[in-house]
C-alpha cells in the first residue's frame, strides 16, 4: 500500500510531494530535509498510534514517580518501613493506571473516526486537548525545539502536512491544528538513528530521569536527546510473545560472516555484545556492529514485527560498503515480509543494492517508493529506472568529478 504526502512551509520544504510505500527511500545530499520529513512523520503517526489519554496521565504522574525513586535512593534506610511505604504507594499507582486504561478504552469506543481541532481552544473536548498536547510535545521533543514555529521555513506563513487517507496537520500562529483519521494505526512505530545513542544508553536515561528541582512552570525540558530514542528504549524493555516475524533477516545479521554475535541485556539492564562466549559493554563495541546489532535485537524481541512502521535515518552510518549491502538487503526483506520501512540515505551502495534486488525480481519494484531530495512540488511521475539513475548521478557526481580531475 502506498500513499501521497503534501508538505508546505515546514523545514526546508517550501512545497513538496512525497510518496510513501512499503519501502520508502528519501535520497539526496546532506541538509536537504530527508531526516526532517522522517521525524515529522514519526511524530505525527506516533501521536495517534499510542493511547493518548494514558500517555497524558503518565506524563502528569512521571515527576512524582521520579522524585519518589530519587528520595528512596538518597535515604539511609534503618529498617524496612520506608520500603514498605514505597511499595504500598507503587501499588496504588498501579491501581490508578488500571483505572486509566479502562477509562481510555471507554473513551475510544465513543470516539468518531475523525477528530477535528479548531483554532478556538474553548471549543475543544478533553480528548481533543490531549491529542493536541501529544502532537505538540512529539514535535517539540523529537526535534528538540523550544517552539513549533522553529519548524517552519517561513515563520509568518502557515504550514501544512496533508497525508492521504490519514488527515491534515497545520501550524498557524504557533497552534497545532489537525483533522485525523483515528483508524490509521500500526503495530508499532520505531525511529532508529545514530548507534552512538545506544553506546550511551544508561547515561542518557539517567539524564532523562533526573528531576528538575528548579522548574518554575509546567514546561517540558529540552535535554538535547530526541524523545524517539526514549520511546524505543522503553519498547526494548519488553519481549513480546509469538514467533519472530523476520527470523531469516535476524539469522543473517548475527551470522559469523556478518557481526558474529548478538546484542542483549545484562541482569542489570545494560546492553552488551556477546561474541564467542565473551561479552563487551556497548561502549566498547564497534559502531558498525552496534548499527546492525540493534536491528537484530529489535527483531529478536519482536519490537520490529509485521505491521511495524520502521524509520531509519542513514542506515549506512559507520558501515563498510559490504555491510551497507547487508543492511539494505535486511530492510528490503523486512518491508517485503510485512513491515513498512522509511530510510533517509545518501549512500550509493544502499541504492545500488536496491536496484540489483529489483532487477532480480522486477515485481518487487512496486514495493519501493523513491523520493529524490531536495524535494519540490513536481508531480511528474518518472519510472523507477529513470528516477534511480537521476538520484545515483547526483550522489556519485562528487566522486566522478574527483576521479576525472585525478586522471
Amino acid at each position: 500500500m502506498s500513499f501521497q504526502i503534501k508538505i508546505k512551509n515546514i523545514g526546508k520544504l517550501g512545497d513538496a510531494n512525497i510518496r510513501i510505500g512499503d519501502l520508502t527511500v528519501f535520497a539526496g545530499p546532506n541538509n536537504t530535509g530527508k531526516s526532517f520529513v522522517s521525524k515529522l512523520l514519526y511524530s505525527l503517526f506516533n501521536a495517534i498510534n499510542i493511547d493518548p489519554v494514558k500517555d497524558y496521565i503518565d506524563n502528569l504522574m512521571k515527576p512524582v514517580r521520579i522524585l519518589l525513586r530519587k528520595l528512596i535512593q538518597r535515604i539511609q534506610i534503618a529498617d524496612d518501613s520506608i520500603s514498605l511505604l514505597f511499595g504500598e504507594m507503587n501499588e496504588e499507582f498501579k491501581k490508578l493506571e488500571n483505572l486509566i486504561k479502562e477509562y481510555s478504552a471507554d473513551v475510544h469506543e465513543d470516539l468518531d473516526k475523525i477528530i477535528l481541532i479548531e483554532l478556538s481552544l474553548e471549543n475543544l473536548t478533553n480528548m481533543e486537548k490531549i491529542m493536541r498536547w501529544k502532537i505538540e510535545q512529539n514535535l517539540i521533543q523529537n526535534f528538540q525545539v523550544p517552539k513549533l514555529s522553529d519548524l517552519q521555513d517561513v515563520e509568518s506563513t502557515s504550514s501544512e502536512v496533508e497525508i492521504e487517507d490519514f488527515g491534515t496537520f497545520k501550524i498557524i500562529n504557533e497552534e497545532p491544528l489537525f483533522s485525523i483519521n483515528l483508524a490509521q494505526t500500526y503495530a508499532n512505530l520505531i525511529y532508529l538513528e545514530s548507534p552512538f545513542y545506544w553506546k550511551l544508553k544508561n547515561a542518557l536515561e539517567n539524564i532523562r530521569d533526573y528531576p528538575s528541582f528548579r522548574r518554575l512552570d509546567d514546561r517540558e525540558r529540552l535535554i538535547g536527546v530526541p524523545e524517539y530514542f526514549y520511546d524505543l528504549a522503553r519498547a526494548l524493555k519488553f519481549q513480546y510473545t509469538g514467533d519472530m516475524a523476520f527470523s531469516n533477516v535476524y539469522e543473517r545479521l548475527i551470522s559469523k560472516d556478518v557481526i558474529g554475535g548478538k546484542i542483549g541485556f545484562s541482569e542489570t539492564g545494560d546492553l552488551l555484545f556477546r561474541e564467542k562466549g565473551r561479552q563487551f559493554p556497548m561502549s566498547l563495541t564497534a559502531t558498525g556492529v552496534a548499527n546492525l546489532g540493534i536491528l537484530a535485537l529489535l527483531i529478536e524481541r519482536k519490537v520490529v514485527d509485521k505491521g511495524t512502521f520502521l524509520f531509519i535515518d542513514e542506515p549506512e552510518a559507520h558501515l563498510h560498503p559490504a555491510w551497507q549491502v547487508i543492511m539494505a538487503e535486511a530492510l528490503f526483506n523486512i518491508a517485503k515480509q510485512g513491515a513498512k520501512v522509511v530510510i533517509a540515505t545518501h549512500s550509493p551502495d544502499i541504492l545500488q543494492t536496491l536496484k540489483a534486488l529489483v532487477k532480480k525480481n522486477p515485481k518487487d519494484q512496486s514495493l519501493i517508493a523513491l523520493n529524490q531530495f531536495p524535494a519540490d512540488d513536481n508531480i511528474i511521475e518518472e519510472d523507477f529506472e529513470t528516477k534511480m539513475e537521476n538520484i545515483m548521478h547526483e550522489l556519485t557526481k562528487p566522486f566522478s568529478n574527483q576521479y576525472i580531475e585525478s586522471l
